[in-house]
C-alpha cells in the first residue's frame, strides 16, 4: 500500500532496549494499522482468514488472488502494487551422513579438536565467547533445532516463529540447513566433539521460512522481515542463506525487499546473505544482490586444516554484490536430533560471517586478498 494509504511502522516506530517492551508500545499503532488493511480487503471480498496482513516492514498483505481480483486491486489509487510470489530455496549441499554425538570423524571432516570446531573457524581468526551482550542472531531458515546441546536458541514464542504454512514450529528443523548455519554462527562448543562458532554462545532467534526440502516463498520472507522490523535490535545480525537465481536487473526488480532490508541496516542490524550456489553472477542472486552500509553477501572458497586452496566451483561469483569471502566447503557443524554433519555452500560461509561480525559488533577485518575472474575479493576474518 502506498504511505497516502497507511505509512509503515519501521519509519517511526517508537523503540525498546526490551524486545517485547518495543513490541508492545507500537502495538496500538500497529492493530490500527492492521485494522485498515483487513477494511480494504474484506471490501474486495477477501475475508480474513485468507489474507496474512502486516503493517511494520510495510503495510499490505499475502493473499491468494485470481486475475479480476489483481486487477481491481491493481487499479485502486492508494495500491503500490501487486507482486506476484515465486520459490526460493537454499542449495547447501550434505558431505556425510548426519553423526551422532561421541562418533568417530576423520580427515576429511576438516574438525580442529583443539578449538573444537571447524578448521575454517581457526583460518578467520578463531572463535570468541559470547560476552553477554543483548544482540542476537537472526537465522531466517528452516528452523533450528533448539535441543541441541552446542546452540544457545531463544525459547522465547514471540521472538522466534514460522511463517511456513502447515509448519508453525520455528524450534524444529526439518531440513537440517537452519540448524547447520546457526552452529558456525554461534556453536558453544559443548557438545562431543562439539562445535563452537564464531560468536560462540551468541542468542540464536530463529525464524523458519524453508519448509523441509528446503524451499520457501518471496511471501514467507516478507513476513519473516515484518517480525524483525517488530522486534529487532541494533547490533543483531540478520542471516539469510536463502534466495534465488538468475534475476534479470536483481537490484531494483524487488523494490519492497530492498527498502525494508536497507531500513534493518539502517536501524543498526547487521544483514548477512549468501552470494548463492549456481557457478553465476551474484548479482543476479535474490536477495545476495541488494548493497548497502551494513549489507553483506558472501561467496565460498575451498580450505583445508592447513589453509585456503581454491574459489569454489559452485560459488556464484562478481563484484558488486560479493563483499566479502569465507570457507564455505567442507564444513563440520551442528545438525537436527544432536548430531553433526558435513555441509557446503555459501550458506555456510554466510554463516561463519554473521558470527564473525556478531563477535566484533560490527564488519569482519580482511586477512588477505585473491584475484578471480579479474575481481579481487577480500577474505574475511578476524
Amino acid at each position: 500500500m502506498r504511505d497516502s494509504f497507511e505509512e509503515p511502522i519501521r519509519k517511526s516506530r517508537m523503540n525498546s532496549e526490551d524486545r517485547d517492551t518495543q513490541e508492545k508500545i507500537n502495538k496500538q499503532i500497529r492493530d490500527r494499522k492492521l485494522a485498515r488493511v483487513n477494511q480494504f480487503a474484506q471490501a474486495r471480498r477477501l475475508s480474513a482468514n485468507r489474507i496474512k496482513p502486516f503493517a511494520d516492514a510495510g503495510v499490505g498483505f499475502v493473499a491468494e488472488l485470481d486475475p479480476n481480483q489483481v486487477r481491481e486491486i491493481e487499479e485502486d489509487p492508494e495500491v503500490e502494487g501487486v507482486f506476484e510470489d515465486f520459490v526460493m530455496q537454499t542449495r547447501a549441499r550434505m558431505q556425510t551422513r548426519a553423526r551422532m554425538q561421541g562418533a568417530e570423524l576423520n580427515s576429511e571432516d576438516y574438525y580442529n579438536p583443539s578449538i573444537q570446531a571447524s578448521c575454517a573457524v581457526g583460518l578467520m581468526g578463531g572463535s570468541e565467547s559470547f560476552n553477554g551482550r543483548r544482540s542476537a542472531i537472526w537465522i531466517i531458515d528452516s528452523g533450528v533445532d533448539a535441543r541441541h546441546v552446542d546452540l544457545n536458541v531463544t525459547r522465547n514464542r514471540r521472538l522466534a516463529a514460522s511463517f511456513v504454512p502447515g509448519d508453525s514450529n520455528p524450534f524444529e528443523d526439518l531440513a537440517g540447513h537452519g540448524t547447520h548455519c546457526a552452529g558456525l554462527a554461534a556453536g558453544l562448543g559443548k557438545g562431543n566433539p562439539g562445535v563452537r562458532g564464531m560468536s560462540a554462545g551468541a542468542m540464536i532467534i530463529p525464524v523458519k521460512v524453508l519448509d523441509k526440502g528446503g524451499y520457501g516463498s518471496w511471501s514467507n520472507l516478507v513476513l519473516a522481515l515484518d517480525h524483525v522490523e517488530k522486534y529487532g535490535q541494533k547490533g543483531d545480525v540478520v542471516l539469510m542463506s536463502l534466495g534465488d537465481s538468475g534475476i534479470p536487473n536483481c537490484p531494483d526488480s524487488n523494490p519492497f525487499l530492498s527498502q525494508v532490508i536497507s531500513d534493518l541496516s539502517e536501524k543498526g542490524l547487521f544483514i548477512v546473505m549468501s552470494a548463492g550456489n549456481d557457478s553465476g553472477p551474484a548479482n543476479q542472486n535474490l536477495p545476495g544482490c541488494i548493497d548497502g552500509p551494513n549489507i553483506f553477501t558472501v561467496g565460498s572458497y575451498d580450505f583445508t586444516c592447513e589453509g585456503f586452496t581454491g574459489f569454489s566451483a559452485t560459488g556464484n561469483w562478481g563484484s558488486p554484490s560479493i563483499d566479502w569471502m569465507a570457507p564455505g566447503e567442507n564444513l563440520f557443524s551442528t545438525y537436527p536430533g544432536n548430531q553433526y554433519a558435513v555441509m557446503s555452500g555459501t550458506s555456510m560461509a554466510a554463516a561463519l560471517v554473521a558470527g564473525l561480525i556478531h563477535s566484533k559488533g560490527g564488519a569482519p577485518s580482511s586477512i588477505r586478498r585473491e584475484s578471480f575472474q579479474g575481481v579481487i575479493y577480500p577474505f574475511a576474518g578476524r
